[in-house]
């Protein structure tokens, strides 16, 4: 019994240093809460059933595992995490909860020692590096994606859908980013005269967008203000785009422009290219261009396909 004790206690630290992380005392896209908690979660498990441990490597294995899907399963119902964040957090996790799982089973199948209490000062290692990560600065990323498709329409009609949005939800199609719980889009409004765009997406998502360049039936680009913006059922799109801290918003991802490009084919049919530019912010970079290129470059994927039907309908 004693070894399922460290299963559930496992899960239930990870589920502790998430909760710490809502409050600002370490970010989660870092070392600390990528790298350092996961292999403390495989930790705990070696430490209450060493002996169990070392007679086993499918137990080495196995007790990481459950420990960090019990935690995401917690965290996903409780609704700090969505599906696409079980992917992103769980793949470190249990990568890096097993390394030191089978690490430590390799070190104590060659010596007499035994983990003893003392070692209960590295469950507040997450906490200590944590404030200390976050003082150091991030590294910038630029990032480029682009994504068209061909509308059997004018030009102009395809031009008119563009700042006020009609509705998608009926051209909206299943795909595996909307399972993950990347938002879908229904439809936008726009201001003119305060020249700001709305855009309204499932789970009660809103985006607030500015025109910041326009050239009729041809280009229009848009600037969006994460600060107006409502994420808040949305913790992937959170975790993506900002984090508070202690001075303030720490933006993680920040959007420079997103661009409509329209061109006309002849023969009622036009091209439409979604285009965005973004730059990361990230002590993890290569881990957060990998996500953001496959959330965004699916996001542009879905909005284009919506579009096309919507319009070809029409």
């Amino acid at each position: 019994m004693k070894q399922y004790l460290g299963i559930i206690i496992s899960a239930l630290y990870a589920l502790v240093i998430r909760i710490l992380a809502e409050y600002n005392l370490l970010e989660i896209n870092s070392w600390t809460y990528l790298i350092i908690t996961p292999m403390i979660v495989g930790f705990i498990p070696f430490f209450f059933k060493q002996k169990t441990f070392l007679k086993s490597t499918f137990r080495t294995i196995a007790f990481p595992i459950i420990s960090v899907l019990l935690f995401l399963i917690i965290a996903v119902i409780s609704g700090f995490e969505d599906l696409a964040c079980f992917l992103i957090i769980g793949f470190p996790y249990i990568l890096f909860s097993i390394l030191i799982s089978l690490l430590l089973r390799s070190y104590f199948n060659k010596t007499d020692k035994d983990i003893t209490i003392n070692a209960f000062p590295i469950l507040l290692l997450p906490i200590l590096l944590g404030v200390i990560e976050k003082q150091f600065p991030k590294v910038k990323s630029e990032i480029f994606i682009a994504n068209e498709i061909i509308i059997n329409a004018q030009q102009k009609e395809v031009w008119d859908n563009l700042l006020s949005v009609p509705d998608l939800s009926n051209g909206n199609s299943t795909s595996i980013s909307s399972y993950l719980g990347v938002p879908e889009p229904f439809y936008s409004t726009y201001d003119s005269i305060r020249n700001i765009r709305l855009g309204y997406f499932d789970n009660q998502i809103v985006l607030h967008e500015y025109v910041i360049k326009r050239i009729e039936n041809k280009k229009i680009v848009f600037k969006i203000d994460v600060g107006k913006s409502n994420l808040e059922n949305s913790p992937t799109l959170k975790h993506i785009l900002y984090s508070p801290n202690y001075k303030g918003i720490n933006k993680n991802l920040e959007f420079d422009n997103i661009t409509y490009e329209v061109e006309n084919l002849g023969k009622n049919r036009t091209k439409l290219k979604l285009s965005t530019k973004f730059t990361i912010n990230s002590n993890l970079s290569k881990y957060g261009k990998f996500w953001s290129n496959i959330i965004i470059n699916n996001f542009e994927k879905n909005l284009l396909s919506s579009l096309k039907r919507v319009i070809e309908k029409e």
